[in-house]
């Protein structure tokens, strides 16, 4: 059985060759979306950071995986990308802090709806207790991965692309298994709300008056 969350490059690369995705190009789609987000400030209006990054994910997979066996998909008003051959979707969702963090599961960062529900019921969790019988989503016969990202101006980038086996009604509560992308600490460079260090340094003379 797989592991229930993917840290080793060798594992990650397994799974994810499988898939046919690449962790070079799903992390260059994380970063592009998150680039964006930096451009956002408080005078933009409420939520659109977060749609942004949605927007921005998307459309980051959709560049950089089709047209090379991946198509571009809207099923239920969902935008991702679908392989046809492999019979699976990849999906943008902003996740809260727990992203890219082996020992905590993330959830969504704002409540789901039906949709969400019967794509994990699609994804096999029949045995979830409570979880009422819902009507398959459209394209049922594709199984959905989830693309996390955690993007906030500040705080560390995270990211994980990870399987959606348990869901409570507007949150997913369990992933199996979790492909962790960013854990946060892979920064090196600045991040957004950082001010920058000056590119040149310049001697002034200072004239002292007698």
């Amino acid at each position: 059985m797989r592991k229930p969350v993917l840290t080793e490059p060798f594992e990650i690369n397994d799974l994810l060759t499988s898939l046919a995705l690449d962790i070079d190009g799903l992390t260059k789609c994380v970063r592009y979306a998150d680039s964006e987000v930096a451009l956002c400030t408080s005078y933009d209006v409420f939520g659109f950071a977060s749609m942004t990054a949605y927007d921005k994910l998307a459309r980051a997979l959709r560049e950089t995986y089709c047209p090379n066996d991946w198509e571009k998909d809207d099923t239920n008003n969902q935008a991702g990308i679908r392989h046809s051959g492999k019979k699976i979707r990849v999906v943008p969702c902003n996740f809260d802090e727990h992203a890219g963090n082996p020992l905590r599961d993330p959830s969504n960062r704002s409540p789901k709806g039906e949709v969400s529900k019967a794509k994990v019921r699609c994804n096999g969790t029949g045995w979830l207790p409570g979880l009422p019988d819902v009507q398959s989503q459209e394209g049922h016969e594709y199984k959905t991965w989830i693309l996390g990202i955690y993007s906030i101006p500040g705080e560390p980038l995270k990211a994980e692309l990870s399987y959606p086996i348990a869901f409570d009604g507007q949150f997913f509560t369990r992933f199996h298994p979790r492909v962790i992308l960013l854990k946060g600490d892979e920064e090196t460079g600045r991040r957004k709300g950082e001010r920058p260090n000056p590119t040149e340094l310049e001697d002034i003379p200072i004239i002292r008056k007698k």
